[in-house]
């Protein structure tokens, strides 16, 4: 084949041979492989980028190559329309880019899999052709964007018949949509109808909700005659069918925001949602007496890019983690807002709880300091370790006190709430103003905290000595305690892993009230026959109420507890240099083993540096957890779309102006 001009001008010899043999090699009574395996060598060939050589381009070569070839023309076009009428398209239109599996953790084992094993042989049909023929998401883009006299080409390609006539090359893929139709609807409507969306509609029968009549609503526009105006009136009453299923999901996720959210309802949701949404495209489509229109290159570009994201991983954790982080943040920040001082009395009242806190502290860092470094097997000292600090916490809060390290997990998602409407001015200054109360809280809790860990323990430890008991550290440990807080070690490391502790404390406190609320655990105590015999209804009612209000800050603290005290342990047995550094406990044990060295002490470099230390790990641990958690709030509520120069210039210019606003209560008016 010689050619001169146009597109050829620009190609080399190496591609005009490819493109020669492929064109030269089509044939219409070869076996199904070769001819799939034909169609992929022209997909490569056509998605090979050389120089300013593009797809589109390809294609319009390719296209005048076979104008110029009349009857290699209608040897292409044979081969194509044979191969895609052998092909089914069922598996492309109703699984293509669709969740396979009936659950979150059943996908996710799948998805693994597919990653790691070889995926197992296939019968040939459309959408294995379409993933070997275009596997990468990239592919979506240039297809998406064809130019429509392309698009017109391949179609009258497609439609070249051997004498010459026009005829309709899709009769099988069109009869495989009205089956992917029906399929997606019956899946649609078993998900409608389960019990645990049925119990989220408002419909009190199943009969009444929109799902119950869509595979009806399919088959009816199905059973009409195509081009007829019957089909056009059935394909809108279908189209209607589907948007109030749609409506009625969006209530059931609206539900599911309010009263708890459960990852395996939500895909599954999401599932019937990307169903419902191919069935509109389907519609679209195929209802027309052409495939050859643009609408049908961006319907193949979406196939392409759901198949590529039918296989992320992380795609699916984030699609699937959205709401639960959601839930999450909802509930740190209702917590949240406990935590905020806005006027003289409230601020008093933090440093009475803060107080409260450091002193119950003050008795967690003596039963530290007598367990630890004794000898103890190190999974028996882990699990002493963690008791004490949950009790510890649990305690606290019961008690009404504050821990000064728990409070910015729980504030960064009120702050982050305001960031929605801080574009506006006055809302603006409502931000600045939250900031100023966020840090001024943060500030009277660590100065509650460290007001009365101090001599809550040095306390303890004047009752031991006149017991005879001792001192606790004794002077090696104190010692060994002492150059552990050092600045110049690896303080600020593990000082900044206690931060990541300590928000993930508050994401599991979140998703342990979410997990209550969506399992109606309090309505189930309230309600429990035995409770209710021994205790009475009141008393019952009573304690569900106790569970309900106290059941995410119980989790939360319960797992602190647990991640301060298990995870060097099981560091150390994965031979990980992890420590935690927590400002209170840290500032405890300062004291202690200062005491016992005597006064001396203060007078050392060892001292100082420890000091340093302390101050570190306060500014590690809060500075981590409330970074970690207003990022995850930012993303789960959309906040984020002010200016952050403006924020920050909104900020530091209340600081340089009113430096009060952020150490002390706003004076009374």
């Amino acid at each position: 084949m010689v050619a001169s001009g146009g597109y050829l001008s620009s190609r080399g010899s190496t591609e005009l041979v490819g493109l020669d043999w492929i064109v030269s090699g089509a044939r219409a009574d070869a076996p199904l492989a070769d001819r799939l395996e034909w169609v992929e060598h022209l997909a490569v060939w056509v998605r090979t980028r050389t120089g300013d050589a593009t797809p589109a381009t390809r294609l319009k070569f390719f296209l005048q190559i076979l104008d110029r070839n009349p009857d290699r023309k209608r040897d292409v076009a044979a081969l194509m329309r044979a191969t895609f009428g052998e092909l089914s398209g069922l598996a492309l239109l109703c699984e293509t880019g669709l969740p396979r599996a009936n659950a979150f953790l059943q996908e996710f084992i799948t998805r693994v899999a597919a990653k790691m094993l070889p995926a197992p042989p296939r019968a040939p049909d459309f959408a294995t052709l379409l993933h070997r023929a275009f596997p990468d998401e990239e592919d979506a883009d240039w297809i998406a964007t064809l130019p429509v006299e392309v698009l017109d080409g391949l179609g009258a390609l497609l439609r070249l018949d051997a004498s010459g006539v026009e005829v309709d090359p899709w009769p099988a893929l069109r009869r495989d949509a009205e089956d992917a139709l029906l399929v997606l609807a019956s899946q649609v409507q078993a998900i409608g109808l389960s019990g645990r969306v049925r119990r989220r509609v408002a419909s009190e029968r199943p009969i009444d909700t929109p799902f119950a009549g869509l595979s009806k609503a399919t088959l009816d526009f199905l059973e009409t005659v195509p081009g007829s105006e019957d089909r056009s009136s059935e394909a809108a009453a279908l189209a209607s069918h589907i948007a109030r299923c749609r409506r009625a999901l969006a209530d059931v996720m609206t539900h599911l925001e309010s009263y708890g959210v459960s990852t395996d309802l939500v895909y599954t949701l999401e599932r019937a949602r990307l169903a419902l949404k191919r069935m509109d495209r389907i519609i679209d489509i195929f209802t027309s007496p052409a495939l050859d229109r643009p609408e049908v290159a961006r319907f193949a570009a979406q196939l392409i890019r759901a198949n590529a994201a039918q296989d992320s991983l992380k795609t699916l954790l984030r699609e699937n983690g959205r709401l639960l982080a959601r839930r999450v943040v909802e509930s740190a920040r209702r917590t949240g807002e406990h935590y905020l001082t806005r006027d003289a009395g409230e601020y008093r009242a933090m440093l009475w709880s803060a107080a409260i806190g450091g002193a119950i502290t003050g008795l967690t860092v003596m039963v530290k300091m007598a367990v630890s470094g004794h000898g103890l097997p190190p999974f028996i000292e882990g699990v002493i370790a963690s008791t004490n600090y949950a009790l510890s916490f649990v305690a606290i809060h019961l008690l009404h006190g504050t821990l000064a390290t728990k409070q910015p997990a729980m504030t960064a998602a009120s702050l982050a709430a305001k960031l929605n409407a801080a574009h506006r001015r006055h809302k603006l200054t409502e931000f600045v103003d939250e900031v100023a109360s966020l840090v001024r809280s943060q500030m009277a809790a660590i100065a509650g905290n460290l007001a009365l860990v101090v001599p809550a323990a040095l306390l303890v430890q004047s009752l031991l000595l006149l017991l005879g008991v001792g001192h606790l550290p004794d002077e090696a440990h104190a010692r060994t305690y002492i150059d552990s807080l050092s600045v110049f070690g690896a303080t600020p490391i593990y000082a900044a892993f206690t931060g990541v502790l300590l928000w993930l404390s508050a994401v599991i406190a979140g998703w342990f009230e979410n997990w209550a609320t969506y399992r109606r655990l309090p309505e189930a105590i309230a309600a429990a026959p035995r409770l209710v015999d021994r205790f009475g209804a009141e008393r019952a009612r009573a304690f569900a109420g106790g569970i309900e209000r106290n059941v995410a800050a119980l989790g939360g603290n319960i797992a602190l507890g647990v991640l301060l005290g298990m995870t060097p342990q099981i560091a150390t047995f994965f031979g990980l240099p992890l420590d935690v550094r927590h400002v209170t406990l840290s500032t405890g044990q300062l004291a202690l083993a200062s005491f016992t060295l005597g006064s001396d002490v203060f007078t050392t470099r060892l001292f100082w540096l420890a000091v340093i230390g302390i101050a570190v790990i306060g500014f590690m641990n809060l500075t981590v957890s409330f970074g970690l958690a207003l990022g995850v709030a930012i993303r789960s509520t959309g906040a984020g779309e002010v200016s952050r120069r403006r924020l920050w210039r909104a900020v530091v210019g209340r600081l340089l102006s009113r430096p009060r606003d952020f150490i002390l209560p706003p004076r009374a008016a």
